[in-house]
This record gives C-alpha cells, structure tokens and sequence, in this order.
C-alpha cells in the first residue's frame, strides 16, 4: 500500500507577511531572524517547502541571491528589482504549483491567473506563533503562557464565499 501526498510549496512575500505580524520588534534584522525562525518551526511541523523572497530593491546585490538556511529556501532580489517580480517571474515559469502568501492583490491576481492559489498575509498569521520579547534563538513550548498566537483584524463576511474564496479557504486549510 502506497500512500501518495502531495508536497505543499509555499511562496512567502517576505517583507510583506512581516509587516502584518505583531510581536516582531528590534531592527530589520532581527525581526526577520524571528521571522524566519518561526517560518522554521512552521516548515518542520508541516513538511512544507517554503520560500521566502524579500526586496533587496533599495539595498540589494548587484544580482539576485539564493541561500538555505533553518530548511527555507530564501530569495534576496537584486538591488533595484522589488520581491514582487521575483514572485510573479517564478508563478510564470516554474511547473511548481504554489501556494503565494501575500496581501499585495496585483501578485495574488498575477498568482491566480496562472492557476496558483493566493493568500492573504492575514489569513496565514495564525498558522504561525510568535513569542513576544525574546532574542533570536530563543523559544519555548506552545503550553507556556509566553507563547501566544499572532493576532490580526479580520474584515468581510465569512459567511458568503465565492468560488476562489473557498479554494483558497481549502489550501489555507491544507497549510
């Protein structure tokens, strides 16, 4: 008996997803070692391949880096190239079906249109947990009282979906 599952390839707006997350302080640096971390502890209790792309638009390279670090695969655009053109240029040409975590609706459009599934930053914050208040490296348990879910403000009806409104309620299920 096999049993066949499918690998999930999540495309994280890097900057964006940070930018709806509270319990993320310090300098850039240090919020996006936090930040990967917990995209770290998502990846390993998931199984999900992960990719994170940031801008590198005002302070970048002269060309586009890719590194793996903590299991996640992340991309530093070149200098004056925004994160977003990576993530459209890979939704176009990888045969790779991926999930797109952003709340930018010109590439969750550009996503959709070549048949990925796009969600929005918010939607995805629950699927991680931050703790607030502590130094890179530094985590405890989901049972200690320190730990808590990010929260966000939720806007709309829930009760009235549309077709690509449940597609991406089932993909963000899936996540």
């Amino acid at each position: 008996m096999y049993i066949f599952c499918l690998m999930v390839h999540v495309l994280i707006d890097g900057y964006n997803l940070m930018a709806k997350m509270d319990g993320l302080s310090g300098n850039l640096e240090a919020r996006r070692e936090r930040f990967l971390q917990a995209l770290s502890q998502y990846r390993a209790q998931k199984y999900h391949e992960v990719i994170v792309v940031f801008d590198g638009e005002k302070g970048g390279w002269g060309t586009e880096s890719h590194e793996r670090t903590m299991g996640i695969i992340i991309v530093f655009s070149r200098l004056g190239e925004k994160a977003d053109d990576i993530i459209k240029r890979m939704v176009k040409d990888d045969d790779v079906e991926y999930t797109v975590i952003t709340s930018d609706k010109e590439v969750a459009s550009f996503a959709e249109t070549f048949g990925h599934t796009a969600i929005p930053s918010e939607d995805f914050i629950p699927k991680l947990r931050i703790r607030s208040n502590v130094t890179a490296g530094e985590w405890k348990d989901e049972d200690n009282d320190d730990y808590r879910p990010v929260t966000v403000k939720k806007k709309g009806n829930p009760n009235k979906l549309s077709k690509a409104a449940r597609k991406r309620k089932q993909k963000l299920d899936r996540l």
